[in-house]
């Protein structure tokens, strides 16, 4: 309803100031010449020059927003963009200099005219590009994509829909499909809807009654839309399940007790989650330009969870194990393009020398206990009991040490290989109890799959009779590893994403486990 009236608001708005504005007339030839000007950004301040030209190209050069005809274009587009809040963009990223299109005198010259036109097409490209593939791309620290991200022509379609009278239509059509943004779409329009209350304030919760006496705690439920507006007579039972219903909104343990991390998560202010729906959403529109015709495995590490997606479905999901703030999992982008069966666990140099160095000098039988091998320079098997541990150090440590196959191994009975600068890959663990914890963060920046072989399955379409083997054989001990060449060669996004969506559709934010963010030091 509110975008319906605001749309009215516009229309009449824009179509007063035809009445009494006399537009200087611009001709097709006009603006033909005006946009092959070489120095077309300059002259005009435009960021998106070539899109331009090839959007008026495509309509024969003729304008469609400053026009003396009354087309509606210009007052959909304004509708449109005045709803970039709810959509998580920011209105002031599509400048065009509004006053100008409405004053009588400002507009009488032909280069007026014109420049007005294309600052108007250049904000009406930047705002639908970022309808489709968001404002905003998820920071990754290598990005070993070659496909393309964009999947639609955004000039070629804006001139469509104008072609066709559905300049309306646009906004909805170019909206990526995935269930997540349009949930998160939903949430940030109810937050700003609380966030625009009358008497709103941000609340802090200083209590740990869960009780209708503790009214913070209520009036905060209340602004998160977890209860709604009828809670004058709310009982203390119904709101420990509100409590509880938070508490998954969170990514806590719904126990229904108020302290601690429950305390922290309802005290970040509704401004804070608005801003961390507002980068989701933009995440998500990245993400999905990138499902098209091919499976994307995208690994969540505040989540410690793993989607793969193919289109706008979700066809795998698991718990993962990512690292621990003090050996982070780094964020990238990259393909899969080989699957280990019965992989070795070639041990890190970090963790060689700092965690395995102190017990191999008092204990040199830790290498065969651990089903571990240590390999010298050339590569050759050497005697542990040969090796002086106590002379070296980081400083000097000529071998590597490899942890030999079975079901001890740290890697389980499968790998996932990808290029990156960062020595990670997704693999097998043979310690499945992690996957039970909410808290998910112990390795050493690598990750573990708590479902590798359905992984594997999805990799190796074409070949399942590596995967099968492995599934018949279970472990072996000492089984020399088998590489696999991938076929479909899935691509991975590992990300860093505050906010996304479980099973049942729930909205979920995430700890900021890492620090990247620090929301709170901002406000």
């Amino acid at each position: 309803m509110k975008h319906r009236i605001l749309y009215k608001t516009l229309a009449v708005l824009i179509a007063g100031l035809w009445g009494f504005t006399a537009f200087a007339q611009i001709t097709p030839d006009k603006l033909k010449q005006f946009i092959s000007d070489t120095k077309l950004s300059g002259k005009t301040g435009i960021k998106n020059a070539t899109q331009v030209r090839d959007f008026y190209s495509r309509l024969n050069y003729r304008p469609v927003w400053i026009v003396e005809d009354r087309q509606p274009n210009l007052p959909v587009f304004l509708h449109a963009r005045g709803l970039s809040a709810d959509f998580g963009l920011t209105e002031k990223d599509y400048p065009f200099n509004y006053s100008a299109v409405g004053n009588a005198v400002g507009l009488q010259n032909s280069n007026d005219s014109l420049t007005a036109e294309i600052r108007i097409t250049d904000a009406a490209i930047h705002f639908y590009n970022d309808i489709a593939y968001g404002n905003t791309k998820p920071a990754l620290g290598y990005y070993g994509l070659k496909q393309k991200q964009g999947y639609r022509d955004i000039p070629a379609l804006l001139a469509e829909y104008i072609s066709g009278k559905k300049l309306h239509l646009l906004m909805p059509d170019l909206s990526a499909a995935l269930p997540e943004i349009k949930a998160l779409e939903y949430r940030i329009q109810k937050l700003l809807k609380a966030l625009s209350a009358n008497g709103f304030k941000e609340l802090v919760i200083s209590s740990g009654k869960v009780s209708k006496t503790n009214t913070p705690l209520i009036a905060k439920l209340h602004q998160l839309g977890i209860i709604d507006t009828n809670y004058q007579n709310l009982s203390d039972t119904l709101l420990k399940q509100q409590l509880k219903e938070a508490q998954k909104q969170f990514s806590l343990q719904a126990d229904g007790l108020l302290k601690g991390n429950t305390i922290r998560e309802l005290n970040i202010p509704i401004s804070v989650r608005i801003e961390q729906l507002n980068l989701a959403v933009n995440y998500y529109r990245w993400l999905y330009s990138l499902t098209q015709n091919r499976a994307v495995i995208v690994v969540n590490i505040p989540a410690a969870f793993m989607k793969v997606y193919r289109n706008k479905e979700v066809i795998l999901a698991m718990r993962m194990i990512v690292g621990k703030k003090s050996t982070p999992t780094p964020t990238l982008a990259s393909v899969v393009d080989e699957v280990i069966v019965y992989p070795y666990w070639h041990v890190p140099f970090s963790i060689a020398t700092k965690e395995m160095l102190p017990k191999l000098r008092s204990n040199p039988g830790y290498i065969n206990s651990g089903n571990f091998q240590v390999l010298n320079s050339a590569g050759s098997i050497v005697n542990p009991y040969s090796v002086n541990w106590s002379s070296l150090s980081r400083g000097y440590f000529p071998y590597t040490i490899r942890q030999s196959t079975g079901c001890d191994n740290s890697l389980g009975l499968l790998k996932l290989d990808f290029e990156s600068p960062f020595g990670v890959y997704l693999h097998d663990t043979p310690v499945k109890y992690l996957f039970t914890l909410n808290k998910r963060y112990f390795s050493h920046g690598c990750m573990r799959m708590e479902k590798p072989l359905e992984l594997g399955h999805l990799v190796l379409k074409n070949n399942p009779i590596a995967i099968d083997t492995l599934t018949q054989k279970g472990c072996l001990r000492n089984q020399s590893p088998i590489t696999v060449h991938a076929d479909d060669h899935m691509q991975v996004v590992v990300w860093y994403n505050p906010v996304g969506m479980d099973s049942t559709g729930r909205v979920v934010f995430y700890e900021d486990v890492y620090g990247k963010f620090n929301w709170m030091k901002k406000k």
